[in-house]
């Protein structure tokens, strides 16, 4: 189950959101006449509090496809749960469940402040830093637990302190409980990132690997690991520079204490932008943070913020620096990299005009439309005007109108352009594959990777290849699937869909 949080004034807002041109059923109203009525009833119970900032809680849950439809009592339960969570019983609240997505999902809107106290709620207890539990979810105490807990353990927040949070925690709980698909808590996630790379920190790399054809540093961890266990920052530079890669200090800035070193950042000698933190390298057993490598070090080593303000230009010192492979050339790609922002420039001006252009053939539409139907309602009795006003909006001007901003959308959607290959398919693409033919006497003939997408284009290469190979055998006839699959393929390989 993954919860939603978000806060806010515009109560009419939220509802519009919720109910307009959805396909949704009311699960809950709680404090409040009807549907049609609530926000405006809520605005008026928020207006007695006009200290309260965030007077809309807006929260969205929604199960996993595997867990299918929940019941509208397992819904109300589930409320229940959170408003005990954060104090809200009594609190005015519409539940309303969408059905335009695959999974079940509902929408609880809320307001903050109280109908009775006219006030948002007390402040909740929680466990004090120093005595919570690591891996063990924190929740709003209870008035039985503050009264077993002594007082130094114990620190008061308001009631929607750290909300998405706790939120998550006890969605964790419902899934245990409920027996639903059990999803991580944050303190487990954060226990896995320990552990090593993210799932987001690795697919960035591979993103950008395939964006520019250079390796990530994170495939050289193990080499970089060993050369960062070296007793002494001089040695540990020698041994990096003897694969290729650089460090820097991460700094921060402050106005109070200027920069000051926060971290370690290794970079690749051959692309300074291929870089990663040295904390990206920590396994289960070992921690590679900067903090964590000074306290592996010996007790009289240099630390790190001394050795760097002198050692700056270290690189200058390493004669073991050495290149294992050449850089790609990209110089082609870098050339249809710049001639495809060009063309985006070039549309993006040509957008702006299309729209001032469309802007002001609106305006003097409905103008010149507004016009005509003061006109021709001047000249009808006073007790046909307001129907004719009507049926002349839903039958002249709108349609009018809408066909403007068609022919103007039509216009925009050609000046469309295809995404920005990366370099890995621009390469494949781009770059003539070496074809070996078994053959009496082989012959290599190059073949472009490139080739238009037309059934025309697949007959002809279908039916010229063979003849470098084989001049005397007939070709061999394709059917119209066979060109279809083909076809597809090099729709796929090109980023487009047929």
């Amino acid at each position: 189950m993954i919860p939603s949080i978000t806060w806010g004034r515009n109560f009419s807002g939220l509802e519009i959101y919720l109910t307009y041109d959805r396909d949704h059923e009311i699960l809950d109203l709680r404090e409040v006449s009807s549907l049609g009525n609530a926000s405006a009833e809520m605005a008026l119970v928020a207006e007695q509090a006009p200290r309260a900032k965030a007077v809309v809680m807006h929260i969205s849950l929604s199960a996993a496809v595997e867990d299918g439809e929940l019941s509208d009592a397992t819904w109300k339960q589930i409320i229940d749960d959170l408003l005990d969570e954060f104090g809200l019983h009594g609190h005015q609240l519409v539940a309303v469940r969408h059905r335009d997505k695959q999974y079940d999902h509902i929408h609880l809107m809320i307001c903050t402040v109280s109908p009775l106290t006219l006030k948002t709620p007390s402040k909740q207890a929680f466990l004090a830093p120093h005595a919570r539990q690591k891996g063990v979810p924190s929740f709003a105490l209870k008035k039985p637990e503050v009264e077993q807990l002594p007082m130094a353990n114990i620190v008061w927040r308001s009631f929607n302190q750290f909300a998405l949070f706790r939120l998550q925690d006890l969605c964790r709980t419902i899934e245990k409980r409920l027996e639903l698909r059990q999803l991580r808590t944050h303190l487990e996630m954060e226990l896995a990132r320990e552990a090593g790379p993210s799932r987001r920190t690795k697919a960035a790399h591979e993103h950008r690997q395939a964006r520019t054809g250079e390796r990530s540093l994170l495939e050289r961890a193990d080499d970089i690991r060993a050369a960062l266990e070296l007793p002494s920052w001089h040695q540990a530079a020698r041994a990096l520079a003897a694969i290729g890669v650089g460090f820097e200090a991460a700094l921060r800035k402050s106005k109070k204490t200027g920069a000051r070193i926060v971290g370690l950042t290794l970079f690749d000698l051959r692309s300074v932008n291929n870089r990663i933190k040295a904390s990206d390298l920590d396994t289960a057993e070992c921690r590679y943070g900067l903090l964590q490598i000074e306290k592996r070090r010996p007790a009289d080593a240099i630390t790190f913020e001394r050795w760097w303000p002198e050692n700056t230009d270290y690189l200058r010192a390493c004669p073991e620096m050495k290149v294992e492979e050449v850089r790609p050339d990209r110089t082609e790609f870098n050339l249809y990299r710049t001639q495809h922002f060009e063309a985006r420039r070039i549309a993006r001006l040509e957008r702006e005009k299309l729209k001032r252009s469309h802007r002001a053939k609106r305006k003097a539409l409905s103008e010149r439309l507004t016009k005509q139907r003061k006109e021709e309602t001047a000249r009808l009795p006073s007790s046909q005007r307001r129907s004719f006003s009507v049926a002349f909006t839903k039958n002249v001007r709108l349609p009018q109108l809408k066909a403007l901003d068609d022919e103007h959308r039509t216009q925009i959607g050609k000046l469309r352009l295809p995404r920005l290959l990366s370099y890995a398919l621009f390469m494949a693409q781009h770059v003539p594959e070496k074809t070996v033919v078994k053959h009496n006497d082989p012959v290599f003939y190059e073949v472009p990777a490139h080739k238009p997408s037309t059934k025309e284009a697949v007959v002809e290469r279908s039916a010229v290849a063979p003849l470098h190979t084989q001049p005397h055998a007939e070709p061999p006839v394709e059917t119209d699937a066979d060109i279809d699959r083909q076809l597809a393929w090099l729709a796929q390989q090109s980023g487009r869909s047929r």
